[in-house]
């Protein structure tokens, strides 16, 4: 088939090499002409593209005109612009829709559960509280109105692979919060397993998402991962009235794919 990836990079580039060596055609979009030089190098068709950004006619005929469009493009971290960034996707699906992508996979966040307490599973309602997962929720509607039964949500936990992992931002800091919350962390290994399955037998309409089975606390889990790490492990702040937050089931979505997880535990990420 022909697939076509738009965010190509620390997820995206280790999926499109794995797809590619599965006999589909690829074609990517990235910020940057490092990046693209890199994807070309792979053998993959590589257009460099920023969100808002006017599609050219080759871009469009080389990367919506696809059976399968991966739609993985973040809000900038530094600076999230809600509006421009709902707004701009908004725009892309449509496009997407318009010149010929035949089916959408919308990568997004966990995040949109917002504070939500105790286990939640794939029908637990949104209740979004940043503005980065506010915008995702409404992007992740735009997808299934434009796309309807010929679409797929997938909501990722906390990612976790090569030279990407939470614990690296929280060491050596003091008195944290939430000592006794779930961690809730998928690996990209996992993630990548997740779409070969959703490509290879398409479940249009649904809303999936991936977490890891196990979830410790944040405060064993993070000081465990800093040693692992090399790292000054956090210290935490300790209240009786501590929350263990939201727990990710993601069984039904494992089941549904027929997905069995390599890094069930965040604790098996850095062995």
């Amino acid at each position: 088939m022909q697939i076509s990836i738009m965010g190509c990079g620390w997820l995206g580039q280790p999926l499109a090499r794995q797809l590619s060596r599965d006999g589909h055609n690829i074609a990517a979009t990235c910020r940057s002409e490092t990046t693209q030089k890199q994807l070309q190098q792979l053998g993959f068709t590589a257009h460099l593209f920023n969100l808002g950004d006017r599609l050219n006619s080759e871009t469009i005929l080389a990367v919506l005109q696809a059976d399968w469009l991966i739609l993985n493009i973040p809000p900038d971290s530094k600076q999230v612009q809600p509006e421009f960034f709902t707004e701009q996707m908004s725009v892309l699906i449509q496009q997407a829709k318009s010149h010929g992508t035949k089916r959408l996979l919308f990568i997004s966040t966990t995040a949109v559960y917002g504070e939500a307490q105790g286990e939640i599973n794939e029908q637990s309602p949104c209740i979004p509280t940043t503005l980065s997962a506010q915008a995702h929720l409404k992007i992740e509607q735009q997808v299934l109105a434009c796309f309807g039964q010929k679409a797929c949500i997938l909501r990722l936990s906390g990612l976790v692979g090569p030279n990407r992992h939470p614990a690296k931002h929280l060491a050596a800091k003091t008195n944290l919060n939430n000592a006794r919350q779930a961690v809730n962390l998928i690996h990209q290994q996992d993630v990548i397993a997740a779409i070969k399955l959703i490509i290879q037998h398409p479940h249009f309409g649904h809303i999936l998402h991936l977490s890891a089975h196990e979830h410790p606390t944040r405060e064993n889990y993070y000081q465990w991962a800093c040693n692992k790490l090399n790292l000054v492990p956090p210290t935490f702040i300790h209240s009786e009235n501590g929350s263990p937050g939201k727990l990710i089931n993601a069984q039904w979505t494992c089941n549904t794919l027929g997905l069995d997880l390599k890094y069930s535990s965040p604790y098996d990420m850095l062995a």
